[in-house]
């Protein structure tokens, strides 16, 4: 899980626009989608060459796939560069990518990969089983510049043990369910780094990264603009596009516009009010995906009045969501009652979304002990006007995100709630809400990778700043207990049930205003053909993607 910074991902946590675990399958609608233009395309030979060039409204961190953060840019650049064990393929399921294949032993306690021996990295050197181990040591190490949550996948792994070139087995302290699923993290070169596990964004690496995937690092110019060029010896065979160019264009109008003017062929994230212009053009194909993220508001349970789950309950009854999303995002989304994207398995649709009721809301606020004690249409607890903070991070892409925390402010003064509204640089916004808990009411949005697991969100253990993702500060000892079940359940049923209680419980507590989830749209050039994204890492199936005819020149 990842908060995601859009280029919008996210995603996801684990990171934040917020958008880091959870399993949003892609949707049955998308699935039959992709079979089928996999079965018109697969006994046809695709022709090779030409360059797609594609913008992004935020600049990559770093190049290297451990260190990057949160960036969408990063993420998807490292698809492009990098290759993991496994990846989850266009139906949600595990396949092998530096792995041929792996074995499950003593109920799941342990795994062993067996690697393909056709690797090399892109200069040339052969992968093997030790840069797998490389980078597993790489994130643990308590000094590398690495994501909180992601060394926090691997906490469960006991023991790696390197069995030749090609085989690596991993012990684990207790049964894991679906173990494979934790292996999806980018592997790096163990000869780069000199044996030095200890990583950072600022390294010589980061500037001149070094993969196994189908594109290669060429250069990065003076404005910003990344160089990748076809890995030839790629063991799959050459992609079918020889090059390919991102550009960096931070504004959203400029955006557009160069892909309407024909100066880059694919934005990965159309507005939602400019989808029907760029469909109407005709020169491009728009293509939906599940952008396997939520948005919420989130509210900061160490203050005492939000501590009150009726407090919590009545701002998001006093909020017409079904409104925001129509006016704000043209109706593009799902309104949400829980901790999951409607395409999760571990969604409960038995959970019903909160109607917009500010009558209720006000009756919930009264019960609270909060009211208006001296008619100046603010509500008031033990003699103080109420007043929160919301903070909102400043970025390209965002503008949507403004809006809705303007109708937030809105209708939370329509039942005598105070809200300031502020924004902060990204960076900034994440020191303070995730780092400091400094805020009362954040707007954010999850952007998830593979799996539904929620403990890193909503367990006690998670609420320490800096580095929990609980930053709400939200406990709960029910919630807890079912959320360690949880991790030590094997059987998928099982597990699903067990997210139905925690959806249920969380939609009652409310520790979250749960708001939608937004559908994305990427638009792509019409002479780019076979093109199938990933939901969260975009570029997945990349290699297929062809440019036709005469537009290879």
């Amino acid at each position: 899980m990842r908060f995601s910074v859009k280029t919008q991902k996210r995603e996801g946590g684990r990171d934040m626009n917020f958008a880091a675990p959870q399993s949003r399958r892609i949707s049955r609608v998308a699935v039959a989608m992709a079979a089928s233009t996999l079965l018109a395309w697969q006994s046809w030979a695709a022709p090779r060459g030409g360059q797609l060039t594609y913008a992004e409204p935020i600049l990559p961190d770093t190049y290297n796939p451990i260190t990057t953060s949160d960036n969408e840019t990063s993420l998807r650049l490292s698809e492009l560069l990098f290759e993991s064990l496994v990846f989850i393929d266009y139906k949600g399921e595990v396949k092998g990518r530096l792995a041929e294949k792996w074995n499950t032993f003593n109920g799941n306690q342990r795994i062993t990969f067996y690697l393909r021996k056709d690797v090399k990295w892109h200069d040339g050197v052969p992968f093997t089983a030790s840069d797998v181990k490389f980078t597993y040591d790489a994130i643990m190490d308590q000094m590398s510049d690495v994501r909180p949550e992601t060394r926090q996948a691997l906490s469960v792994i006991k023991s790696v043990t390197v069995r030749g070139d090609n085989v690596i087995t991993f012990d684990f302290a207790s049964s894991v369910a679906e173990p494979e699923r934790r292996f999806l993290f980018k592997i790096l070169p163990e000869h780069a780094f000199e044996g030095k596990t200890a990583l950072s964004k600022f390294d010589k690496f980061s500037k001149n990264p070094i993969g196994t995937g189908y594109y290669k690092f060429d250069r990065e110019s003076k404005n910003h603009d990344v160089m990748l060029s076809a890995f030839k010896d790629h063991y799959g065979g050459s992609a079918n596009i020889s090059d390919i160019k991102m550009v960096y264009q931070p504004e959203v109008t400029l955006l557009m516009q160069s892909l309407l003017l024909n100066a880059a062929d694919l934005v990965v994230e159309v507005p939602p009010g400019k989808v029907a212009e760029i469909a109407n053009a005709g020169k491009f194909q728009v293509i939906p995906y599940n952008s396997l993220a939520f948005a919420f508001f989130g509210y900061n349970c160490d203050n005492p009045v939000l501590n009150i789950k009726e407090v919590r309950q009545a701002f998001t009854l006093a909020l017409d969501r079904a409104k925001m999303l129509e006016d704000i995002y043209f109706g593009k989304g799902e309104l949400i009652s829980g901790p999951f994207s409607p395409a999760s398995w571990g969604y409960n649709p038995d959970v019903p979304v909160k109607p917009y009721d500010p009558v209720k809301a006000k009756q919930l606020l009264e019960k609270a002990g909060i009211r208006d004690n001296d008619g100046d249409k603010v509500l008031d607890y033990k003699g103080k006007p109420l007043k929160f903070r919301l903070k909102i991070p400043i970025y390209s892409g965002n503008e949507g995100g403004l809006s809705v925390c303007l109708r937030f402010k809105h209708y939370l003064k329509a039942v005598g709630i105070d809200i300031e509204i502020e924004q902060r640089e990204y960076q900034k916004w994440k020191e303070e809400v995730k780092g400091k808990h400094d805020f009362d009411i954040v707007f954010a949005e999850w952007l998830f990778d593979n799996s539904s697991d929620i403990s890193s969100l909503f367990h006690s253990a998670n609420s320490k700043p800096p580095f929990g993702d609980n930053f709400i500060s939200y406990k709960n000892p029910k919630v807890d207990s079912l959320l360690d079940v949880f991790s030590r359940t094997i059987n998928h049923e099982v597990r699903r049930r067990l997210n139905y209680q925690l959806h249920e419980i969380l939609a009652e507590e409310s520790p979250y205003t749960f708001l939608w989830t937004l559908e994305k749209n990427a638009a792509i050039a019409n002479k780019v053909q076979k093109v199938i994204v990933h939901p969260y890492r975009f570029f997945t199936f990349v290699n297929e993607w062809f440019i036709s005819g005469d537009e290879r020149n």
